[in-house]
């Protein structure tokens, strides 16, 4: 392995997701604003292009962060009936919105990863994409 390796990740300033990846392959869209990764679940089955993170998410987390810690005064658009507990687990849990606005949670092992199936359902998993 030579000492300057180049690791370079796709990226658009126009399209909202790249239609193909390799798998393990990095794509960022700026237009989108989200990180995709190219993801199979087995050596045989054909490569998915899954959406990982990005500003997107990341500025929706500090939004997030803000409301709960009470610095953004904007609570309109929360409504919590019976229980609503944030707290540490030994297991992973990520809190997600519906397409109707309704919060819904997923929860996994530790050390899984979450990830989000080609239905769009979010779950926790380990990560099976080939060998290393």
């Amino acid at each position: 392995m030579s000492a300057n390796v180049i690791f370079q990740t796709k990226r658009s300033q126009s399209t909202d997701a790249p239609t193909v990846l390799s798998n393990g392959e990095l794509a960022y869209s700026y237009s989108s604003n989200k990180l995709f990764i190219g993801q199979t679940d087995t050596a045989n089955s054909a490569v998915s292009v899954e959406y990982i993170g990005g500003k997107l998410l990341v500025d929706k987390v500090a939004n997030l962060e803000s409301i709960v810690s009470g610095t953004t005064k904007s609570y309109e658009h929360i409504i919590a009936s019976n229980t609503f507990t944030l707290s540490t687990a030994t297991t992973n849990g990520v809190l997600f919105a519906l397409a109707n606005g309704m919060v819904d949670s997923v929860s996994g092992n530790a050390y899984q990863i979450f990830q989000v199936s080609s239905n769009g359902q979010p779950y926790f998993g380990n990560l099976n994409g080939g060998n290393y």
